[in-house]
């Protein structure tokens, strides 16, 4: 049964859901809570002390072809990617479009901004 594994601080939409079903044959979605995760200090030298957890419960959960999708902390995200290729999965992350809406109240304009999404894309591996 192919599993999308979810690391990111928010769940999946219901559209989102249904990319991931149509486009790669996910069955089952599985989201990786993490505090440290969410929480990776930016006076922190590296981010490899906060991903050991994560690692580990992937090795015993995953298994080859299996989804991640990973977005987050920008090198911490990197060090998943690289990790996933290393373990046969495939790293994934969302592409949306904004869509920005201006409205005036009295003496200032409200900006609501809201994110559509598009699809899923599989990261690149450069070797």
């Amino acid at each position: 049964m192919k599993t999308m594994f979810i690391l990111m601080s928010h769940s999946l939409t219901p559209q989102q859901e249904e990319d991931a079903r149509r486009r790669f044959g996910v069955e089952r979605f599985e989201k990786l809570e993490s505090a440290a995760w969410s929480q990776i200090p930016a006076s922190a030298d590296s981010v490899m002390p906060y991903l050991g957890d994560l690692m580990e419960r992937l090795e015993k959960e995953a298994e080859a072809g299996d989804l991640l999708f990973v977005q987050g902390d920008f090198g911490a995200t990197c060090a998943m990617v690289q990790w996933a290729f290393k373990k046969r999965l495939t790293p994934v992350y969302a592409t949306t479009e904004r869509e920005a809406v201006e409205r005036a109240e009295g003496d200032r304009v409200v900006t609501t901004r809201v994110f559509r999404h598009i699809r899923f894309r599989v990261y690149e591996r450069i070797v």
